[in-house]
């Protein structure tokens, strides 16, 4: 505890004096902004926030001041249980994030983990795109090509809240090392704005896996359907690909359906998924399924509180409960706790841990 208090007490310092100057993030110097004006509490998202975003990091009518494109992230962990059972305090996560608009019609977005869990860390976004169709159009198009986190109802990693990742996100099938969590590289085409009516994407990516050791076989597809009216969206999303397991070939397919409701204060997000792998291993083909519920709820502008239970079902069955909470202690820093409760999919016995996090944006 002695150790705990220390390394807090240290973060709040750095935050408490923090220049305001260098407080703000990229987007904010360029356009005069505050982080309120696009997040809640950072990385959560306002509805100004997520139209900023949809449009190419655009302002209609407004040019960008001169800017350095670049910010940081860093992000200070506990955990009551890390590796071997015992407490943990790291340096969880740095990453430099850099974006923007180019020209009237491009723009380009780089997500760059220093350090991720305490060790180097990967690249997570880096891509560019091109609005086919100009910003006024009744169904905007776009073309996305790099590397990118796959359209998914809920994002993954990147406007993720709690410590704990979605279990579903994070499921493998058997010898296939296909998750939703890692970005994949390729194209995408996106047509419509997410955040009202009818909207989409499909992307074509390579066949393969980071830190797999297998390797890429042809071309992934994916494809996300998204309808948005009145604080309620409802989604739809299919996968598929192949990989090379015990000497065969798995083709697999994942397909989702999620459901989220948002009024005044309240956000809910359901979502079920169901997958199948022709040769998952030698054992032959496996059925897959799982899903999350979720609950945020903002106390105050500042204060909100999540609870989600995750699920999956392979091999074995897992599940896991996580509740907590996050305060803005200032505009560009964030203060966490949860406690999550696991079942161990392999053994059947609970474990709890309490996990904090303390999140810098500059």
């Amino acid at each position: 505890m002695f150790r705990l208090a220390a390394f807090f007490s240290f973060a709040m310092l750095v935050v408490l004096n923090a220049a305001p100057a260098s407080a703000l993030p990229v987007f904010a110097h360029r356009y005069g902004l505050t982080c309120q004006t696009c997040h809640t509490a950072v990385p959560h998202l306002t509805a100004f926030g997520e139209a900023f975003r949809e449009r190419g990091f655009r302002l209609a009518g407004t040019r960008p001041a001169p800017a350095f494109p670049a910010a940081v992230k860093v992000q200070l962990g506990y955990a009551s249980e890390g590796e071997g059972g015992l407490p943990k305090a790291v340096v969880d996560e740095v990453e430099v994030l850099m974006g923007g608009s180019v020209g009237k019609r491009g723009s380009y977005f780089v997500e760059q983990y220093a350090l991720d869990g305490g060790v180097p860390g990967r690249t997570r976004d880096l891509w560019a795109a091109w609005d086919a169709t100009p910003g006024d159009a009744r169904v905007p198009v776009a073309v996305r090509a790099g590397q990118f986190t796959l359209d998914l109802p809920v994002d993954p990693e990147s406007f993720r809240e709690t410590t704990d990742h979605y279990g579903i996100w994070d499921q493998t099938a058997g010898d296939n090392p296909f998750t939703f969590f890692a970005p994949k590289a390729g194209v995408m085409i996106l047509a419509g704005s997410p955040g009202r009516g009818l909207s989409g994407s499909i992307a074509a990516v390579a066949g393969h896996d980071q830190a797999s050791g297998l390797p890429s076989r042809g071309l992934d597809r994916h494809v996300f359907v998204q309808h948005a009216v009145h604080g309620l969206a409802l989604s739809a999303y299919r996968y598929d690909g192949t990989r090379p397991v015990a000497g065969a070939d798995d083709r697999f397919w994942r397909e989702g359906y999620g459901i989220g409701a948002g009024t005044g204060r309240v956000r809910v997000e359901l979502l079920y998924q169901r997958g199948f792998d022709t040769r998952a291993s030698r054992d032959g083909a496996l059925r897959s399924s799982g899903g999350f519920a979720q609950v945020r709820y903002d106390f105050t502008p500042k204060l909100f509180g999540i609870a989600r239970y995750d699920g999956t079902q392979d091999a074995a069955f897992a599940r896991s409960l996580i509740a907590g909470a996050g305060y803005r202690l200032a505009r560009n820093a964030r203060f966490t706790v949860f406690d999550t409760v696991h079942r161990d999919a392999d053994t059947g016995t609970r474990r709890n841990t309490l996990s904090t996090q303390l999140l810098l944006a500059y």
